[in-house]
């Protein structure tokens, strides 16, 4: 399922020059295919799978992976996922900023980190 508020986001990165890749704990090729399938593979510029990291999420290995890929620091990378404890606690111990997206707000907010309901509230210029 594809939100309505995932590509004008992505759109809007790139178009200020964010560079925009997914870290997945899936298999290669479906995780490609999943990209083509839903438009998403022209809006993003890197995909890192389990395949392409030295561990999966949440691993702090796998986040050095995809800063690396990304060519930017960690403390610069906001990483934003769906799920508490393999995207944000790993993407915090790993040192970026870690953002979780809470689109149904059935999560419990924990300090530390920011919540969203939806990729508009990351507050694009």
């Amino acid at each position: 399922m594809l939100f309505d508020d995932v590509v004008p986001t992505l759109t809007r990165l790139r178009a200020f020059g964010v560079p925009v890749a997914v870290l997945t704990n899936g298999q290669p090729g479906q995780q490609h295919e999943k990209l083509e399938r839903t438009g998403l593979a022209a809006h993003v510029d890197g995909l890192l799978t389990v395949a392409d990291v030295p561990a999966p999420k949440p691993d702090a290995r796998a986040f050095a992976a995809l800063c690396a890929r990304l060519r930017v620091p960690p403390p610069q990378v906001v990483f934003v996922g769906d799920d508490l404890g393999v995207d944000v606690t790993g993407a915090q111990a790993a040192g970026l900023l870690a953002v979780h997206l809470d689109r149904t707000g059935s999560a419990s907010r924990s300090p530390g980190h920011p919540t969203i309901r939806t990729l508009v509230d990351l507050m694009l210029p």
